[in-house]
């Protein structure tokens, strides 16, 4: 009779009973796994949209207010600039119009000189007085021609400075060109330092008790002065540049002409955009909701890495439909059709504390 032994359970290998697990039991916990992370993201970042909104761009145009050429330009794309800054100058005439506008009031003002010539002494003061006016008119005049000459200076001045920086010019073709600028802006100088110093004398003798006295009388000679005064007042206005100011703080997005280029009265010269935006701009396309009004609220949600979320008003709703901007057709993701599409504008309020860049895509839910 054999011996009869009691064997225990044979013991399961690990590796059967990884496989049990990994055939029974993992993909049970990856698919709860899975359910509950869509059911995460599903929360977090996926919202019942009513419309699609851009943060709104405010942006300015610098435009010449008279035709001219332009002699300075002090921005350059990506500047900022604050509101009343002066960016640049127009030299609103032709520079060859106004000098030979200046050589014909320079004639007449010698021909005038001429003509005081053989006066009788007892007009010996009005007459010296007539030629001090003569004498600054002419300071006024070669001043008038100066000033010409160093706008055209400094311009070319400016050209070179560029040209030198891109070693297209020799550095003795810019020296010169420094060189000539400074001539004429130390002759600038001096002669408005003589028309300083003649016009206090002209206002002493032109005072009501001067006149009265006969030292100023209306003499033919007097009012022929008067016109080629006035003639020289509106050479040295046309003269003055016009200057180009910021309307509003921003950054300078675009530059849009060049210095020694000639604009037009009104032309476009430098777009501003304005680094903030006080109201959200998005359409609904048809159909509207017929609650809309303004005041409703609304919540807004960012596209970024981290969405944020904000409370929102309405502040209008349009009254008609209107084509959607491109920028939010492209946020929507629409396909490309060749039809018009079409929506409700609506203008809400930035949330408070959100903070938009001009032109930044925003989720919208009406409540």
């Amino acid at each position: 009779m054999s011996d009869s032994r009691i064997l225990g359970p044979i013991p399961t290998p690990p590796a059967q009973r990884w496989r049990e697990i990994r055939l029974l039991y993992l993909p049970r916990v990856v698919f709860l796994l899975g359910v509950a992370l869509v059911a995460f993201l599903w929360s977090r970042s996926v919202i019942p949209t009513a419309l699609v909104a851009e943060a709104e761009v405010v942006q300015s145009e610098v435009r010449s207010a008279q035709a001219g050429v332009i002699a300075s330009l002090q921005v350059v794309s990506l500047q900022s600039v604050r509101a009343g800054d002066v960016i640049g100058q127009v030299v609103a005439v032709n520079p060859r119009i106004l000098e030979t506008t200046l050589a014909v009031i320079r004639a007449e003002v010698a021909m005038l000189s001429a003509t005081m010539q053989g006066s009788t002494d007892r007009q010996r003061m009005t007459i010296e007085f007539e030629r001090l006016q003569l004498e600054s008119m002419s300071h006024r005049i070669v001043l008038a021609g100066l000033r010409v000459r160093l706008q055209q200076a400094q311009a070319d001045l400016a050209r070179a400075e560029n040209l030198f920086r891109l070693k297209m010019i020799t550095e003795e073709n810019f020296e010169q060109a420094r060189s000539n600028r400074d001539v004429l802006a130390a002759q600038v100088a001096e002669e408005t330092g003589m028309v300083a110093h003649l016009d206090p004398i002209l206002k002493i003798h032109a005072t009501p008790a001067a006149i009265k006295e006969g030292l100023a009388p209306e003499t033919a000679l007097a009012s022929a002065i008067k016109v080629q005064e006035a003639k020289l007042s509106l050479a040295e206005a046309q003269l003055a540049p016009c200057p180009l100011i910021a309307p509003m703080a921003g950054t300078v997005s675009l530059v849009l002409r060049r210095v020694g280029e000639t604009v037009a009265a009104s032309e476009p010269v430098v777009r501003i955009n304005s680094p903030l935006s006080d109201r959200l701009v998005g359409y609904i396309r048809h159909p509207v909701p017929a609650d809309l009004k303004a005041g409703s609220s609304a919540e807004v949600f960012t596209r970024g890495n981290e969405r944020f979320s904000g409370s929102s008003k309405i502040l209008m709703v349009g009254t008609q439909l209107e084509p959607v901007s491109p920028s939010i057709l492209s946020a929507m993701r629409l396909p490309v059709s060749p039809f018009v599409e079409l929506g409700l504008r609506v203008h809400l309020s930035v949330p408070a504390g959100m903070k938009l860049r001009p032109g930044e895509p925003v989720d919208v839910a009406l409540r």
